[in-house]
């Protein structure tokens, strides 16, 4: 290093104020040196770099010109059989200018219409609540943008974005090109190895895999570019949930996608109707993941760190949990023995109170506080309104059977969106979730049958017909 650059070194530092880390960058001098010069211990005479180096030179140069990307310290170690008695530092400051990065440069990529797009992951930490990934879908020729973020990226909420991305397109290009996500690919060495059921998935809509390679993000720079804007757009907005993201993100990008694009010349929106896509296929996929586990013996299997029930008389058999991106299909030997919507929390229960029936007629003296039990976990909303219709007055008991029997007739999920509508309306009555069902309230069959299930349980002791012979 002469002594105008170290004189520079000096200048950038004492009067422009830079860091010894921005000094770095501008310089291609490591910081270690700029340090030594800044504190008056770095010069070392070049002459005596060059006398030390000298006889050297040309063995240095053959190795730099064999693997370009030798480091100082290798060199320095190739050069201690040969006798060098230099330092270290020595070794760094010749071989520094054989190190330089040479400046990258790549052809420009063009695609046709409907020819390609690029798609990956992104991940956004920090939020309140939790991290979440965009799928991020660009088109390369309109560079339409599709995103959209989810609790996960496992398989499931992958190949959901696919579907929506094509959807909302309107149709499927000829080729999708990937990194090395774990969705698509396997492995590469010794051999490439793909996801076989995300080849089942392509297959389905007739697209090709492209595979950049490793290490390369230049070779899909359109959604690596269009990743870095969204990171821009996150990080000055505040989101409450996963739900109000996608909102405000969808917002933003529809006025992204009506913005002329500065490559093309023309909004996203209206190169859109220039992309000759190929038509979706009339039959849907759906998008799921196949989890093989085995039923425990309370009656449920485990997901997750969640707790899903399945029928009682299921416990200790194997079964295969079908994840979709909103609901878990629990199925054994290809019949569903149970449906459950999915939670993204921590150590948490859903459970069906139909599971536990065969329970309930082994324990008849329990029955009804069973029963209570069961439903009032069953869902929130239903535990609100079972303690405000208490309030009110009513038995809870005899609610929670009422609501118990009318899960034989229709799904959970309904009944509850009845009671949640119940609620809101400020009515805890058992009409009116008949009547929200669609459900005719059950009659007695007979009519002799009292009300007061108590006066079932009256004893009476049977008297002879002798005690009737005197009024004869």
């Amino acid at each position: 290093m002469d002594e105008s650059q170290e004189g520079l070194i000096k200048q950038l530092y004492e009067i422009e104020g830079l860091s010894m880390r921005q000094i770095a960058t501008r310089l291609g001098v490591c910081r270690k040196r700029i340090s030594l010069i800044i504190k008056g211990k770095g010069k070392i005479p070049s002459p005596i770099v060059e006398n030390i180096v000298t006889p050297y030179k040309r063995i240095i140069a053959q190795w730099y010109k064999e693997y370009p990307s030798l480091k100082a310290i290798q060199v320095y170690e190739r050069l201690l059989p040969y006798g060098f008695k230099g330092s270290y530092p020595t070794v760094c400051l010749y071989t520094r200018k054989f190190r330089n990065k040479k400046s990258k440069a790549y052809y420009e990529l063009e695609f046709l219409p409907g020819e390609e797009a690029q798609i990956d992951w992104m991940v956004l930490a920090g939020t309140s609540f939790g991290t979440v990934y965009g799928f991020v879908f660009i088109l390369s020729y309109s560079r339409y943008l599709y995103c959209k973020f989810y609790p996960k990226q496992s398989m499931e909420f992958f190949l959901d974005g696919h579907i929506e991305a094509f959807q909302e397109v309107g149709g499927i290009v000829h080729t999708c090109r990937y990194d090395n996500l774990k969705s698509v690919v396997i492995q590469r060495k010794p051999e490439l190895k793909l996801n076989s059921q995300f080849l089942d998935f392509s297959r389905h809509y007739g697209f090709s895999i492209y595979l950049c390679n490793v290490g390369k993000a230049n070779e899909k720079g359109r959604v690596e570019r269009v990743i870095r804007d969204i990171r821009n757009f996150l990080r000055v907005n505040r989101f409450d949930s996963l739900k109000d993201l996608n909102k405000k993100f969808s917002q933003w990008r529809c006025i992204r996608n009506e913005k002329v694009h500065r490559s093309t010349g023309k909004t996203p929106l209206d190169c859109l109707k220039q992309e000759r896509l190929r038509p979706l296929p009339q039959i849907p996929y759906k998008p799921y993941r196949v989890i093989t586990t085995s039923v425990s013996r309370t009656g449920f299997v485990s997901f997750e760190t969640n707790r899903y029930s399945v029928p009682i008389e299921y416990c200790g058999k194997v079964c295969q949990i079908f994840a979709y991106p909103d609901q878990l299909k629990i199925v054994i030997l290809g019949k569903t023995i149970a449906n459950h919507s999915r939670c993204f929390d921590v150590n948490q229960k859903k459970e069906n109170p139909l599971h536990r029936q065969r329970l309930l007629i082994k324990t008849p003296h329990f029955k009804y506080q069973r029963i209570y039990q069961l439903v009032k976990r069953m869902d929130k909303d239903v535990s609100s309104f079972l303690r405000k219709a208490e309030n009110e007055g009513q038995d809870p008991l005899n609610i929670a059977y009422e609501i118990f029997q009318l899960l034989k007739v229709t799904s959970k999920y309904t009944l509850c969106s009845a009671v949640r509508q119940a609620n809101n309306l400020g009515v805890y009555r058992l009409k009116l979730l008949y009547s929200l069902l669609k459900v005719p309230q059950q009659k007695e069959s007979n009519p002799v049958y009292p009300q007061d299930q108590k006066l079932l349980k009256i004893e009476y002791h049977k008297r002879d017909l002798k005690d009737y012979d005197e009024f004869i």
